[in-house]
């Protein structure tokens, strides 16, 4: 039962994860290729966008790390 639920947390993460990371692109790819009104907004602003979203996807991995050690040493979550 544990594991089950272990499971299905590690696989929300997991997915939260990965629509950070694509989301992640956009503001990177914005700064990166100005074109349009995209080129209205200075490009420190989307590489500060970028940054922060960048660190929430690298949130979750360290999160996903840590849980998963905790869940291998103890055999619980940690809450």
């Amino acid at each position: 039962m544990k594991r089950a639920a272990f499971e299905a947390r590690m696989a929300r993460i997991r997915r939260t994860r990965s629509i950070v990371g694509l989301i992640g692109f956009v503001p990177l790819l914005a700064s990166l290729f100005c074109f349009g009104i995209l080129c209205a907004v200075p490009r420190e602003i989307y590489l500060g966008i970028w940054a922060a979203v960048f660190g929430t996807f690298l949130g979750l991995t360290v999160r996903m790390w840590r849980e998963r050690r905790a869940f291998e040493r103890t055999g619980t979550l940690t809450a």
